[in-house]
């Protein structure tokens, strides 16, 4: 069973093609676009999420974040 966000497809998409614009007008590489990416989820777990739920937190976003990669070519 898939599982159901409570955000439109059509928002997660409008945010994430403005947040891979910004990256793409500042001419970012991959390895400082992961930085900022990953210093930004850090900051939203710590200053946003409960001390006592972010190990939980972190969890379930590491599965996540695995579950989505593609690691086979096209």
């Amino acid at each position: 069973m898939p599982i159901q966000s409570k955000y439109s497809s059509q928002k997660i998409e409008n945010i994430l093609d403005q947040v891979m614009e910004v990256l793409h007008e500042n001419d970012v590489s991959v390895d400082l676009s992961l930085m900022i990416l990953g210093n930004s989820i850090t900051h939203i777990i710590n200053s946003q999420v409960p001390t006592a739920q972010r190990k939980t937190i972190n969890d379930k976003f590491v599965k996540a974040l695995s579950a989505s990669i593609n690691t086979k070519d096209k």
